[in-house]
């Protein structure tokens, strides 16, 4: 697959001229990983341009969006997933196909760590129930 280039994304002169004035570093980098998700994005240049606007290099962007998806994966399990029968249907819930952490898969610690979180949700504390007085 050829590199993408900057003059293939259809960017206007004002657009062209704000990523030749940016740090290049950045800039490339931001185009490295836009070609990479190019058969993915529905606005390549909008990717880029956010990228290099956001001052961050692409993997801040990946692990912050990492740490707000196993976020969200926690409060799942906190308010519905705790009612999933097994180990086995919470994991493909969550790493499955259309799972919000599929694209971690992989990372042994995070699924372990998914699978703590559950047991614990599904533990049901003791309940001291009042006594009732005679009578």
């Amino acid at each position: 697959m050829a590199a993408l280039e900057l003059h293939t994304l259809g960017l206007t002169p004002a657009q062209l001229a704000e990523l030749r004035d940016a740090d290049q570093a950045l800039v490339t980098a931001w185009l490295e990983a836009t070609g990479k998700l190019a058969g993915e994005l529905k606005r390549p240049a909008g990717y880029l341009l956010a990228g290099v606007r956001s001052g961050e290099l692409p993997a801040a962007q990946v692990d912050r969006e990492r740490e707000l998806q196993i976020h969200l994966a926690e409060r799942f399990i906190a308010n519905a997933g705790w009612g999933l029968p097994t180990e086995a249907e919470l994991v493909d819930e969550l790493f499955g196909r259309h799972g919000k952490l599929r694209a971690w898969a992989g990372d042994e610690l995070l699924v372990a760590r998914m699978v703590d979180a559950w047991r614990n949700a599904r533990t049901v504390p003791d309940i001291q129930w009042p006594q009732r007085s005679p009578g």
